[in-house]
């Protein structure tokens, strides 16, 4: 993992080291041999497209694990694949605000990959750009970028709050599996952001009582949400989304 980190300096931090000192004892030297002989099997032509498939297998096996839990940030790859495939992303920058481990990233890579295969334009032109809210699931999609071989940075930020890059009309695609319903977003805090304001903010009908100035929340945050992807865009730029049902019709 040291070498590792020495090579790929965007991982300093992120492999998961504990884990390893967790597993060796001084009363199991078998798991090196073990290890080497589970290695042993992988075919020594294989790409980096193989490493980045056995991740996702992976994280897909542990958000099945955790149940609903697991959907904070795994997106099934049936989902993105035909998000993907709706956009058609081709070069330039992606972004997901609530990228969980990076499936967004991942898919599209693939699909430009291809595309660039059968027209002969550079995968190099491509960088995707993510925020996240937990660190550990930061450290998730940082290991699936790099597994993935892809170009781009993933930051945790507090997407209602932070703008890392700058998003306000910078990026050719939006990918997003955004929180559905979120009910506690400070109304102060965002009111005069223009990547969250553009298209009005969502506000509770009745009035709050006096002593709660400055506590408003957004009654439901399905649309910060969509007013943050809209906003993000290049004119000519393209979106696909999860969205929760309700969130189509708010009850006429």
């Amino acid at each position: 993992m040291g070498s590792i980190e020495h090579y790929k300096p965007e991982l300093q931090g992120i492999l998961p080291q504990d884990e390893y000192f967790r597993l060796v004892s001084d009363k199991d030297k078998s798991i090196p041999k073990r290890l080497l002989k589970n290695f042993s099997d992988i075919p020594a032509d294989a790409t980096g497209d193989m490493f980045g498939q056995i991740y996702q297998y992976f994280l897909a096996e542990f958000a099945l694990a955790e149940g609903q839990g697991g959907g904070e940030f795994f997106t099934p790859d049936s989902v993105v694949r035909l998000m993907v495939e709706i956009v058609e992303p081709r070069r330039g920058k992606l972004l997901d605000p609530a990228c969980g481990s990076g499936g967004m990233f991942v898919q599209s890579g693939r699909f430009i990959q291809e595309y660039a295969e059968e027209q002969g334009t550079d995968i190099n032109d491509f960088f995707v750009y993510g925020q996240e809210n937990k660190l550990e699931t930061v450290k998730l999609a940082k290991m699936n970028i790099a597994v993935n071989g892809l170009k781009g940075d993933v930051r945790k930020a507090n997407s209602y709050y932070d703008d890392p890059f700058g998003s306000l009309e910078e990026f050719d695609y939006v990918f997003a599996n955004p929180p559905f319903n979120v009910d506690d977003v400070n109304v102060g805090k965002i009111e005069a952001d223009k990547r969250l304001n553009t298209y009005g903010i969502p506000r509770n009908k009745t009035k709050g009582k006096k002593g709660d100035e400055g506590k408003e929340t957004v009654p439901n945050a399905n649309y910060l949400w969509i007013n943050l992807f809209v906003t993000s865009l290049k004119p000519d730029g393209r979106a696909a989304l999860v969205m929760a049902n309700s969130a189509s019709d708010a009850r006429h």
